[in-house]
């Protein structure tokens, strides 16, 4: 069963452009896609994400975007920028939205229950044990070094999440691309000197981004 195919089509037939918008990937050569398929992989994620949101990222990077080619790169940074203005656990909102777009809403249930059920055991399992063990100078010091690997995975991820972007804002033409650079590192600076809520530079770089393109555009007709 082609659930991607025949989500696409029925929203094709129904007029529902915002699915036909975010399903950017027509073309791409991918595995064919079944539910229990869908639900095996965030099941397989679940299981192996340690080490938090960078590393399950990562991981939804690996499988929907290289290995099963299921959306592009640009699909899923166009997610991340949807699921980062809205409150709660992004990567639960991730997961959601991958389902929706893949497989509708039978999607969505399968995809949170095969991310979440694994997940929570382990967590409950692991916290048990490390209310035993943390008193221990070596698995204290351990923990220092998973952070630190954890932390370049991070950076690897947000990499991948930030290329895309940065690619198609190269393609609008320098001053776009240029633009986009100074929202991504002004951002950063202000976050760190001046620790504004996240809600204002959410605002400042939308409406920065919005006049640019619009300048742009009105450049391009005149």
């Amino acid at each position: 069963m082609k659930v991607a195919i025949k989500t696409a089509k029925k929203a094709a037939s129904s007029g529902d452009s915002a699915a036909l918008e975010m399903d950017s990937f027509v073309g791409l050569e991918r595995e064919d896609l079944t539910i229990l398929k869908l639900f095996l992989t965030w099941l397989k994620i679940g299981f192996t994400s340690f080490g938090g949101g960078a590393i399950t990222q990562y991981l939804i990077q690996e499988n929907f975007i290289y290995k099963h080619k299921w959306i592009t790169a640009e699909s899923y940074a166009n997610i991340i920028g949807m699921c980062q203005i809205t409150p709660g656990i992004n990567i639960i909102a991730y997961t959601i939205l991958i389902g929706k777009q893949l497989a509708g809403w039978l999607g969505i249930f399968v995809s949170v229950l095969g991310l979440i059920l694994p997940s929570a055991a382990i967590t409950v399992g692991i916290s048990a044990i490390y209310m035993s063990l943390s008193q221990f100078h070596r698995v204290q010091s351990a923990l220092h070094t998973v952070f630190a690997a954890i932390f370049g995975i991070s950076l690897a991820t947000n990499w991948r999440n930030i290329r895309p972007i940065l690619r198609n804002n190269r393609q609008q033409g320098l001053l776009v691309f240029i633009v986009s650079l100074v929202i991504l590192i002004g951002s950063g600076l202000i976050y760190v000197f001046f620790n504004p809520s996240v809600i204002v530079l959410y605002l400042l770089g939308g409406l920065s981004g919005s006049f640019i393109y619009w300048y742009v555009a009105r450049k391009k007709v005149n």
